[in-house]
């Protein structure tokens, strides 16, 4: 479906887009994007805290990879929340934040953030991968220190890299989204897809699954020689390829939004439709459904990391246990103290 569009008025281009709408790609990603995302947002919150919580105890905080964790907790819930804004702004309940903070801000917040969630993912997963494959040397690779000065050194790193979303995006407000200036067509448009695919998502993701299938081979090879050795290495073997798969499933959510930067200008650089004075309706949709659709399975993937500590790790699955007995047993006792109290004016 082919729209005809007015370049000089943008009167005339609102229109066509507000018709494209109604469009059922348009509808589908709307629907999808309006129930998925406030999920994600009401489940992964409250897990995220609580890892937060747990990795940053007297006890966790020692370990370097627990600092690790924590991070990346931040930053994933800090794009939940981007995600719970455009939930509210799809509703008209809050002003779009792609017109509030800008596009450069927005696209460097939000791409920020999982871009350092990826990276510090995968600097976890060697540290993990040296502490299991070589317990007695560890310690001098992986230390508390180093691991805050890695994560220093991605967080600027990541900096340094997304700042170039500043000065390449503005908010059109004829399309109402982000469109990226004609002076960094070659540079956003071509070469950063191609920088963010194989800097930011594949070698991270690639890191992160080379090291959880050699930590499964060096758990499945480990031969156990008491009882009580044999019950911890069966969960360190479940634990161990129950991070095999996380890993995949981590990588399948992670590299469709970067891949789909590649296809940005199939949807939008229509040389027939602009000679036309046309908007193509159809192209238009299906990039507003495949952005949600991508946008969501990272959302999905970030809201549903406590469940992926809660299975995978023993302690983290204690400290969980503890929280909860504590928070049950101040409410019963606040519970007994008020009764008490209420039989004492009683008499």
């Amino acid at each position: 479906m082919l729209l005809p569009m007015d370049n000089s008025s943008n009167i005339a281009l609102s229109t066509a887009i507000e018709s494209c709408k109604y469009h059922p790609y348009y509808l589908a990603g709307d629907t999808i994007w309006r129930i998925g995302s406030l999920l994600c947002f009401l489940l992964g919150i409250p897990g995220h805290i609580m890892i937060i919580l747990i990795m940053c105890n007297s006890r966790c905080r020692r370990q370097p990879i627990c600092l690790y964790f924590a991070t990346i907790g931040f930053f994933e819930m800090f794009y939940l929340i981007i995600v719970f804004w455009l939930w509210c702004a799809s509703f008209s309940l809050v002003p779009d934040p792609r017109d509030v903070l800008t596009c450069g801000i927005y696209y460097s917040l939000t791409a920020g953030s999982s871009n350092v969630s990826t990276l510090l993912l995968a600097a976890a997963s060697i540290d993990r991968l040296l502490i299991v494959v070589y317990p007695s040397l560890y310690s001098t690779f992986v230390t508390r220190k180093k691991a805050i000065l890695k994560i220093i050194v991605i967080i600027l790193f990541v900096c340094i890299l997304v700042v170039q979303y500043y000065f390449s995006y503005y908010f059109s407000y004829s399309y109402y989204m982000c469109e990226y200036y004609s002076y960094a067509h070659l540079s956003h448009g071509q070469m950063w897809p191609l920088i963010r695919l194989a800097l930011l998502a594949f070698i991270p993701c690639l890191i992160i699954c080379v090291c959880s299938l050699v930590i499964l081979k060096n758990r499945y090879y480990r031969r156990p020689s008491t009882t009580s050795e044999t019950t911890g290495t069966r969960h360190m073997r479940t634990a161990s390829l129950l991070l095999v798969i996380y890993s995949i499933y981590y990588t399948l959510s992670v590299m469709p939004l970067s891949i789909l930067q590649f296809f940005h200008p199939y949807f939008f650089n229509d040389n027939t439709t602009r000679q036309a004075s046309e908007i193509n309706c159809v192209k238009f949709s299906q990039w507003k459904l495949l952005m949600k659709f991508c946008m969501l399975l990272m959302a999905i993937n970030y809201s549903n990391k406590f469940f992926v500590h809660y299975l995978v790790s023993m302690q983290f699955r204690r400290y969980v246990m503890n929280i909860f007995k504590k928070a049950t047993f101040i409410a019963e006792r606040n519970n007994t103290r008020s009764r008490s109290i209420e039989g004492s004016s009683g008499v």
